[in-house]
């Protein structure tokens, strides 16, 4: 398959060497004008190289560019593996090239779609609309070692997913099988953001480990050694918060942990939920947290929590501890979460209901 990466970190890198690496023919896109020694050697040697836990591969790409022109047209997947926070400029930047043939997967999705079908509405290509498919969480483990080189530490097995629109499931998951593997379909995109388990564990995990992080020269394992008891009490008050807004707005609820297991291994009962979390920490206990100002609260708390909270206010659900965090971690690094939220309102609706019907039916987008 012709695919293109929107994103050149951690998760699109890996991305490029696996599927280049499985034969697709791979290219890779970075919209950011911001210096970039590690895209810049791409540019260069049209290729990368990827290490895992056996082998060292260095692998081809197609093309290696900064301009949509030059490999979104021409694509048949596009995988965008991007900030979230930036999805609505992605749109505005994406949107004039989107092809009706295409799939396009979001991942972590957070309600991205809306923002795109928003802007081929605007741009007056509703009839150019591809399907749009959401993920909860990247596919790898992994981080960019070297310029030009990538380490996979673990992949997922199993990877739900949610199409826009929603009756479109079965063929997003025929379709996006060469490239993620075991798709899981679930009910509609919001069931897949709320399932994104980094709003609860990225969030939590930093939120309550500042000092640790900050008094530890770079050297905190977080998910070995930032989860005690107490850490766990508040995960799970704040995993049940979001499972009490599925089921309110009619998808099914799962823990933190059912969802992790199903996502992490091929026969998630065979292993309690403390041996299925020890493995995982263990196999990337080497990705050390360095600073509270990282994606971990920039993008998880405003996309993440910050959906929970403004889908609870306007359903009659309060979120307090998902709120509590969203206040700590804007105090600490100076910004104000709430007003950053990725709000019903930030994704142009003016109720949750409306939010919800358009999710699930595709009535109409709003501008």
């Amino acid at each position: 398959m012709k695919i293109t990466i929107v994103g050149s970190g951690h998760g699109g890198s890996t991305a490029a060497a696996c599927l280049a690496r499985d034969g697709h023919e791979v290219s890779m896109l970075k919209l950011s004008g911001q210096p970039d020694e590690h895209f810049q050697k791409l540019e260069e040697t049209k290729e990368i190289t990827l290490h895992d836990e056996d082998t060292t591969q260095t692998v081809p790409l197609h093309t290696v560019t900064r301009d949509p022109a030059d490999v979104i047209p021409q694509a048949d997947i596009l995988l965008i593996y991007y900030v979230s926070n930036y999805h609505k400029s992605l749109a505005s930047a994406l949107a004039p090239h989107l092809q009706k043939h295409q799939t396009v997967y979001i991942c972590p999705g957070y309600l991205g779609s809306v923002f795109f079908l928003n802007e081929l509405e605007r741009l007056g290509r509703s009839d150019h609309a591809p399907l749009f498919v959401e993920g909860e969480t990247l596919p790898y483990s992994c981080r960019i070692t070297a310029p030009g080189e990538v380490t996979l530490y673990s992949e997922n097995y199993g990877h739900p997913i949610a199409s826009l629109p929603s009756d479109r499931i079965d063929e997003a998951c025929e379709t996006l099988k060469p490239i993620l593997g075991n798709c899981i379909p679930r009910e509609n995109i919001a069931e897949v953001a709320l399932h994104n388990p980094n709003l609860i564990m990225h969030t939590v995990g930093i939120a309550l480990n500042a000092a640790y992080i900050e008094n530890s020269d770079g050297q905190f394992s977080m998910y070995t050694e930032g989860f005690t008891p107490s850490t766990w009490k508040v995960a799970n008050e704040l995993d049940q918060e979001k499972m009490d807004m599925l089921e309110r707005i009619g998808c099914t609820p799962r823990s933190y942990i059912e969802e992790f297991k199903v996502r992490t291994f091929t026969d998630p009962e065979s292993y309690s939920d403390d041996d299925a979390f020890g493995i995982y920490a263990d196999s990337v206990k080497d990705l050390r947290t360095k600073s509270v100002n990282n994606r971990y609260i920039t993008e998880d708390v405003p996309m993440g929590l910050g959906l929970l909270h403004s889908l609870g206010e306007h359903l009659g659900m309060p979120t307090p501890v998902g709120d509590s965090i969203i206040t700590l971690a804007g105090t600490m690094v100076g910004d104000d979460y709430f007003k950053e939220a990725r709000s019903v309102e930030a994704l142009g609706f003016e109720s949750a209901e409306d939010l919800l019907s358009f999710i699930s039916h595709e009535k109409k987008a709003h501008a």
